[in-house]
């Protein structure tokens, strides 16, 4: 219970501390037009950061890019009857006009396609000839006329049943609303019908002129080879699994030149006192881990490394998914606990600050410049000394030991 008070009473005094540090400068609050203005910035800062993020991540090659020849073979792998023809004519359509592999290679992007798919990338060019890209344009123009003509039986479907109900029902041909008999309806269906016939009889005879041709057939039969697909398999899984890891990495080298830099352009402001360089290094400092603590907690959420060691842990305990919940549940609270820890150490520890500042003769709660032995801060009224409990004497706050005797302070 006392651990819970001291972390929650820990956690509102670094609050405190981070909107004090963010919204005041030498002490004094920030008007509201410049705190709208730095809140603007922040915003506009923040959504380029995502932007670049979402850029950086997609610069290397997706497992689709890497292996583009895996969703084809999937397909016809996964294909209730892979001999049936419709399958096969359909396979090689879609690698017609398709550009599955020719557009990734001129994209300035991280990565390459596999040699896995080398063959395919042959055979496919081999495909598609102008004769063959003919050949598929006649079949959907084909297939258009026979979406048209579908369409056109179902109009004349409702007139043709319309026509029967008034006939059932003994009204004249004079009154009808319809302009032909059921027996003209009926064959305008029939003739509508044959013509469908034939037009997908057509569009057998062009496939079969497709599927023959020399570069399809050693596709097809490419398609069959078990052990390449395995292969090609297995480094499609690969590239998904390192995939998310790769883009973490290069977000990462994204954030940290920027965090980097602010930091450093916030240490340097707040040694030389310049009140509004530091407050603006600081908003663009927080700006820039946003993001990052985001994308890591994403990681350890859906990354496929921390998934593997879930899953292992799981097994280890007999398959008891619910163990996954307390792995999760545990390295989460970890994580949050070991970042405070790292903020009060290197980030908001003031005895580190105190002892720079006290070096250079500067307040040691405000930084500002003062004589040699003031007691007091003239800028802020702050009282640099404490007495030592051992010899009474005053030393400087914030210090590890006594300047007089040494002996050593309170850490708190």
């Amino acid at each position: 219970m006392l651990y819970k008070i001291y972390m929650f009473s820990f956690i509102k005094k670094i609050a405190r501390k981070l909107i004090r540090k963010s919204t005041y400068i030498h002490h004094e609050s920030l008007n509201k037009v410049s705190l709208v203005i730095l809140i603007l910035i922040d915003i506009f800062v923040l959504f380029n950061v995502f932007s670049g993020l979402n850029n950086i991540s997609q610069w290397i090659f997706n497992p689709s890019e890497e292996i583009p020849c895996f969703s084809t073979i999937e397909n016809y792998y996964t294909a209730t009857n892979k001999e049936s023809f419709a399958l096969k004519a359909a396979t090689i359509e879609n690698l017609i006009n398709h550009n599955n592999f020719s557009h990734f290679n001129n994209q300035n992007k991280l990565g390459k396609v596999s040699k896995l798919c080398d063959n395919y990338l042959r055979l496919e060019k081999e495909i598609n000839t102008p004769d063959n890209i003919e050949i598929k344009a006649d079949i959907e123009q084909i297939r258009t006329e026979i979406s048209n003509l579908n369409q056109e039986i179902q109009t004349l479907q409702s007139q043709y049943d319309s026509t029967l109900l008034e006939k059932i029902a003994g009204q004249t041909p004079q009154n009808s609303i319809n302009q032909t008999t059921a027996d003209q309806i009926k064959s305008e269906i029939d003739t509508k019908t044959n013509q469908i016939s034939n037009k997908k009889q057509q569009i057998l005879q062009k496939q079969t002129r497709l599927i023959q041709v020399p570069a399809a057939d050693a596709y097809l039969k490419l398609l069959n080879n078990t052990s390449e697909y395995k292969q090609i398999k297995k480094a499609y899984q690969s590239a998904q699994f390192w995939y998310p890891n790769k883009q973490l990495l290069l977000q990462t080298l994204f954030l940290l030149p920027l965090i980097i830099g602010a930091y450093f352009w916030h240490k340097n402001a707040t040694i030389k006192n310049q009140g509004l360089q530091a407050l603006l290094s600081w908003h663009l400092l927080l700006i820039f881990c946003i993001p990052l603590l985001i994308k890591v907690f994403e990681f350890i959420q859906f990354g496929n490394l921390i998934r593997i060691a879930i899953e292992s842990i799981v097994t280890l305990l007999g398959g008891l998914l619910f163990v996954s919940n307390y792995v999760l549940i545990l390295i989460i609270p970890l994580l949050g606990f070991g970042l405070i820890k790292f903020l009060q150490r290197f980030v908001f520890n003031q005895r580190i600050q105190a002892k720079k500042r006290i070096e250079k003769i500067r307040c040691i709660n405000c930084n500002s410049q003062l004589r040699l032995n003031d007691r007091f801060c003239h800028y802020c009224g702050f009282n640099q000394y404490t007495n030592c409990p051992n010899c009474n004497q005053k030393t400087y706050k914030l210090t590890n030991f006594c300047r007089v005797c040494g002996h050593q302070l309170e850490q708190n």
